[in-house]
């Protein structure tokens, strides 16, 4: 379940430290109550917010009970939409893919973690989370799919009917 993961994929973009930036902040958004309402440029930047979008989830009485999730990754960097700031951003493709592909069982804790086939990285865009200046960031966009899970049981009575 999602619960068990999302804060190592959080800490998946805790390894990312670029000179100029610094090392990245990552929220988490079950171990510790701390997923921000506000964003600081000044105090926050560079952070990564990640935010779940959907989940697809399979429960099967004769086959595996598989759980696929996809969300977004908000990279937010530099404190305005300054061209001038667009040649430290490029390095950030790379730091965002090599940290993604680096955790890709995310400890063991899924069968899978990787960037989306299309639409993987997008940016240098203008972002705003709340009422900050609107700044240049990268939308990571991700899907998961869980290990096989034998809490699910498709027809087990003792499940609630929704």
């Amino acid at each position: 379940m999602i619960e068990i993961w999302i804060d190592a994929l959080c800490d998946v973009w805790a390894t990312i430290d670029t000179p100029g930036f610094g090392k990245v902040k990552a929220p988490y958004l079950i171990k510790r109550t701390e997923f921000p309402s506000a964003i600081s440029a000044k105090d926050d930047f560079p952070i990564a917010l990640t935010i779940p979008a959907k989940a697809d989830l399979q429960a099967s009485a004769g086959g595996p009970n598989e759980g696929f999730y996809s969300g977004v990754t908000e990279f937010h960097l530099t404190p305005d939409l300054s061209k001038a700031h667009l040649p430290s951003l490029l390095p950030w493709y790379g730091k965002i893919w090599i940290a993604a592909a680096a955790n890709m069982k995310l400890g063991g804790l899924v069968h899978n973690f990787m960037l989306n086939e299309n639409d993987s990285i997008v940016g240098p865009v203008g972002l705003k989370y709340g009422d900050e200046q609107e700044h240049w960031g990268f939308l990571v966009n991700w899907t998961v799919k869980e290990a096989s899970n034998p809490t699910v049981v498709a027809g087990d009575p003792s499940m609630p009917n929704y």
